[in-house]
């Protein structure tokens, strides 16, 4: 085969194994909360056009319904929610769909960087380095197959990143990147900063002034992203709802806790592997190749930014939220497929062969010091695809709407672990997530929504959480009642099948204790 019939063939594989990754298995796992809460906006949407968070007998008001005004979403970038709804629309309400667009994402970001690589006349080695650099680079997969922002932002941040380094030649390249702008800012916010930040910093110290883009050319990529965004962001706009307070609570100091934090989980989570600062330090040393300090440049940008504007509290969990920093997916492969090219330019064969043990197993995230043995998470996904790995909403949710009469009440804690089975076993009412019962957008709302007024006919209780729950809620003071166990799951509690490596699991988890458990409880009267 001529060369080109080798990239061609090489580009099809690539296609058709990405195609494996996205979409094996897509809809076996029921949704996780952060999914639900897309899933059951959805819903809203399609019964009144809005994002309204009343569903049937239902309201999704997580944290106590920070999230709203008037009883709609307005804190939620819409985007994600409405491609749900269309996806819900032509096909079921159920997890493969909700999840399918987001798996099309995917393909189609896969296609366009094949199509950039192309215009830039790659070599076939060039190619080969590229498959490795994605194919083993699980958490690009993961990101895509969920039901939230993650993968139409990624798909956009990249189409964006290269109509820039298309250098926006036409006047319907800078208008389509202004499109591609305002609906990255509607699919989240921090991730079209980051994204914005990174080409500006790119056009700042690495473009020449001479070919800079003039005054008419920034009104074209500014004038039709205002015109579309400012009616949208009189709508959808956090500072009209209570989690604005989370922005102000984050000081200074807590910023620069985050560039830390961000900095060392984008290894740790497996975005790029630690390595990547060796072998493209190396690469530079060898080749000056200025593409490779604008990827490393681009990355900082990306770090620094998302610390300076993300509303994380740093005493809630250990890591940094490493999903508000996903547009580095995208540099690190052409970060490490570039390096590993200029390396072993005369010996790409041999320099495949490490890309593989580097970026294909522990050895690359350097994890092999502390798991003391040789692994490989591309491997361990595959076989997760085959042989997907017990969850626990599958199971409750079947028994809620088998056993459980429509209508009925169920608590559940921890109280997150409610929205999945919100969406999956919809017909009860779900309890207690308003605290502040004289907001007057929640005053003709059920009783059972507002927490310690009506007790729930059931309990849901998941793992150490749900036990302590239980046992509070026996002694307190219940005139008549106590909240008896009528069934037990023979499932690990926690949904460990989120994208972020360090949470995930990619085998089943067994009960090793009776705390590990989920179980059932019923009102009872003394």
């Amino acid at each position: 085969m001529g060369s080109i019939s080798k990239k061609t063939f090489v580009s099809i594989l690539i296609l058709f194994l990405s195609s494996i990754l996205l979409f094996s298995n897509l809809g076996t796992y029921a949704l996780w909360d952060d999914e639900a809460e897309t899933a059951l906006g959805a819903r809203g949407v399609l019964a009144t056009g809005d994002t309204t968070a009343l569903i049937g007998k239902n309201i999704n008001a997580r944290r106590g319904g920070i999230n709203l005004l008037n009883l709609s979403d307005r804190l939620t970038p819409p985007l994600p929610t409405y491609l749900t709804a269309l996806s819900f629309k032509l096909g079921k309400e159920d997890a493969f769909f909700a999840r399918i667009p987001f798996a099309l994402c995917g393909l189609l970001t896969v296609a366009l960087m094949l199509v950039f690589l192309w215009l830039t006349n790659c070599s076939i080695s060039l190619l080969g380095f590229f498959s490795i650099a994605l194919l083993c680079n699980v958490p690009f997969f993961l990101y895509f197959r969920q039901d939230r922002y993650y993968g139409l932002a990624l798909l956009l941040s990249v189409a964006l990143f290269i109509l820039y380094l298309r250098e926006l030649r036409h006047s319907w390249q800078r208008i389509l990147y202004s499109l591609f702008s305002f609906f990255l800012f509607f699919s989240h916010p921090i991730i079209f900063a980051e994204t914005q930040a990174a080409i500006l910093a790119d056009w700042i110290f690495f473009v020449p002034k001479k070919k800079r883009f003039d005054r008419s050319s920034f009104l074209e990529i500014s004038i039709p992203f205002l015109i579309l965004s400012l009616p949208c962001f009189c709508i959808w706009n956090p500072f009209l709802v209570k989690a604005k307070s989370y922005m102000e609570a984050v000081s200074i100091m807590d910023r620069i806790v985050l560039i830390w934090r961000n900095f060392r989980d984008i290894f740790v989570g497996e975005l790029i592997p630690i390595t990547c600062l060796i072998y493209a330090t190396t690469a530079y040393i060898i080749s000056k190749n200025k593409n490779i300090l604008r990827a490393a440049f681009a990355i900082l940008v990306i770090i620094v930014t998302t610390s300076a504007i993300s509303y994380q509290n740093i005493s809630a969990t250990f890591f940094a939220d490493i999903r508000y920093e996903l547009t580095i997916i995208p540099i690190g492969i052409v970060l490490s497929t570039l390096s590993f090219a200029l390396v072993f330019q005369q010996k790409p064969f041999i320099g495949m062969v490490v890309a593989i043990i580097f970026m294909g197993t522990n050895i690359g995230s350097g994890k092999i010091f502390w798991q003391k043995t040789i692994n490989s998470l591309p491997l361990q996904f595959f076989q997760e695809l085959i042989h997907p790995t017990q969850e626990p909403y599958t199971p409750v949710a079947q028994w809620i709407r088998e056993n459980i009469p429509p209508g009925s009440s169920i608590l559940v804690q921890p109280d997150y672990m409610m929205y999945p089975l919100m969406f999956h076993a919809p017909d009860a009412i779900y309890a207690w997530q308003i605290e502040n019962k004289f907001d007057p957008q929640f005053q003709f709302l059920d009783q059972i929504h507002f927490r310690g007024v009506v007790l729930p006919d059931y309990l849901v209780c998941f793992g150490p959480p749900g036990e302590s729950f239980h046992e509070q809620m026996n002694q307190a003071i219940f005139p008549k009642y106590y909240y008896q166990k009528i069934h037990f799951f023979d499932t690990y509690w926690h949904d460990c099948y989120r994208p972020e490596i360090f949470w995930r699991s990619f085998k089943s988890l067994p009960i090793t204790s009776l705390s590990e458990q989920i179980f059932i409880c019923i009102k009872s009267s003394f």
